[in-house]
């Protein structure tokens, strides 16, 4: 807008002094304190244009991030984290390796299923081939509504005590519900069930996020002109789109740079410098808002590990605003760098009960700041039966201008709502073309 305005007034103030150099030309008069005025008029507009568009720049906001789409589709605008802890039923005989009923649940905080008794429900269920976490007693006895469908990420629909608890939206069931109940061994020992999270075997989980790289070829005078988390295999990836930097801020839109897809079992790929695991105990994600030093814009995002934090970064590349040209070799890496440890500490961002956020009646706005983290957890108990793990991945793109917009900066932030899991999600901080709005006015003749 400020471009159009001030090349309309610079062609309006070229048009009258060229008109007055005519009517010299062709000696209709001297016309030189009508030139004078005519200059000094364009310059009093420039000054008060340009103080304006300061004003209005310095007053808008640079962040750019995705809303709730009008319709949530699985794979087209968000994915999920699956199998990192979910409900889990398990009797305690098979939980122990005597198969005795001695304990109680506080026995079984961190516990694995060791054999199937005689066949019971442990035979009709899908097995929890990892760790079984923070075991509850809820009642002796159930109703399960085991979820059909074989590619099916939840174990179960719906549960429903005898005692009158109900976990997840109980109203009907593909397939006849299981009767579960407890016993007695030996006429002694009760045998209960306990409800329990499943950490799964990794090997059937998709909860891994790549540590590689994500960067524009800065040595082709290219900067990241978009963003999206995305979800290949079992992986979830940063991946940006480039563009070509021209004079003054100027972007010629790219393409989205491919990934490198592997999968965590491939041949190379390691742990701890590949990827990152998500478990019960290494499950945080830091939430940070970064943004480049003056003269500097974006050219590279990353995730790195901090502790046992996945933690979130920028590459900040300086420039010459008017030539356009990147100065590689002084690329750096910036973060927020704050731990546990810190004087003050990052502040966590707590999911209480939370539902699944495409559930959510209203719209899921930004509720995180800068400075803080939140751990991947299961659903509500009782909204969900615990069965998903939020909050969800956004995976739409954040592209402005269509690939043609200059950014300084980056984050990752958490949209929800009270009762929601919410979505992590990305965001781009826009260059701020204010410290180059100049009122300069032309030489007089």
């Amino acid at each position: 807008m400020y471009n159009t305005i001030s090349l309309t007034e610079i062609k309006g103030y070229a048009m009258m002094q060229f008109s007055w150099m005519l009517l010299r030309i062709y000696g209709k008069g001297n016309f030189t304190q009508e030139a004078s005025l005519t200059r000094q008029r364009y310059g009093e507009r420039s000054a008060r244009t340009a103080t304006a568009a300061k004003a209005a720049l310095a007053m808008a906001r640079r962040d750019v991030y995705r809303c709730d789409p009008p319709v949530h589709k699985e794979g087209e605008t968000y994915a999920e984290v699956t199998r990192l802890l979910q409900g889990y039923i398990e009797n305690e005989v098979d939980m122990n390796t005597e198969g005795t009923c001695r304990d109680n649940c506080a026995y079984y905080t961190l516990a694995e299923r060791h054999d199937c008794f005689k066949d019971q429900f442990c035979s009709r269920q899908e097995t929890c081939n990892g760790r079984i976490i923070n075991c509850q007693y809820i009642d002796s006895d159930m109703n399960v509504c085991q979820a059909s469908g074989r590619n099916n990420k939840r174990r179960y629909e719906w549960i429903e005590y005898e005692n009158g608890r109900r976990f997840g939206q109980s109203y009907s069931c593909s397939r006849l519900p299981d009767k579960v109940d407890s016993w007695w061994k030996w006429n002694l020992l009760h045998c209960s069930y306990y409800f329990c999270l499943c950490e799964d075997d990794v090997n059937k989980a998709e909860r891994f996020f790549s540590l590689q790289e994500a960067c524009a070829d800065d040595t082709k005078n290219m900067v990241v002109t978009g963003i999206r988390l995305v979800k290949h295999g079992r992986v979830f990836h940063l991946q940006i789109s480039e563009g070509t930097l021209g004079e003054r801020g100027a972007v010629k839109a790219g393409s989205w740079v491919p990934i490198q897809k592997f999968d965590p079992n491939d041949q190379g790929f390691r742990e701890g410098t590949d990827y990152h695991t998500l478990t019960y105990e290494r499950r945080a994600i830091d939430l940070d808002e970064l943004d480049s030093p003056v003269g500097h814009v974006l050219t590279g995002v990353r995730f790195r590990m901090i502790g046992a934090h996945l933690h979130f970064e920028i590459r900040s590349t300086p420039f010459n605003y008017t030539t356009g040209r990147l100065s590689p070799e002084k690329g750096i890496w910036i973060s927020n760098d704050n731990t546990e440890g810190a004087e003050k500490p990052r502040s966590q961002l707590t999911l209480h009960r939370p539902d699944i956020p495409t559930r959510s009646p209203m719209p899921l706005s930004v509720d995180s700041k800068h400075d803080q983290f939140i751990e991947f957890t299961n659903t509500d108990f009782e909204a969900d039966a615990a069965q998903s793990t939020v909050p969800f991945i956004d995976i739409q793109s954040v592209q402005p201008l269509k690939g043609g917009g200059l950014s300084s900066g980056a984050g990752l932030i958490h949209r929800g709502a009270p009762g929601s899991g919410g979505f992590i999600a990305v965001k781009l901080f826009t260059y701020d073309y204010s410290r180059h709005v100049k009122a300069e006015v032309p030489p007089s003749a």
